[in-house]
């Protein structure tokens, strides 16, 4: 048996904005993050999400001295699938179930990813 490790990103720029990449395989729910390894013969389905969502959830993470505070939420998307990720705001957090959208983000090693910021 031969597995397959995807490179294929978790983000991707549309027309309509950025959109997480979530996978489906063998009529399982739909998934992020997506699926990393895969049988080679099992066939995979990307599903994009997005570019908005509803805030699920969230919390403000302080790491300590010297540190910034920063906040990390849960939402959800169509089809049923919920994603983990940074979520950006300027002075009050948003409302639970308030739509968020997915933007670009830098991790501090410049890493191209993504966070969720009210729309």
């Amino acid at each position: 048996m031969k597995i397959i490790k995807r490179t294929d990103s978790h983000i991707r720029d549309t027309p309509g904005g950025m959109v997480l990449v979530a996978t489906q395989a063998g009529g399982q729910p739909a998934q992020f993050p997506p699926i990393e390894f895969v049988h080679h013969d099992q066939p995979i389905e990307e599903i994009e999400l997005g570019p908005t969502g509803s805030l699920y959830s969230f919390t403000v993470v302080h790491p300590g001295k010297d540190k910034p505070a920063y906040a990390l939420a849960m939402v959800d998307f169509e089809p049923g699938v919920r994603a983990f990720g940074r979520l950006l705001f300027d002075g009050s957090p948003p409302a639970i179930e308030s739509r968020v959208r997915v933007v670009p983000f830098a991790l501090p090693d410049g890493t191209p990813d993504y966070a969720f910021q009210e729309q």
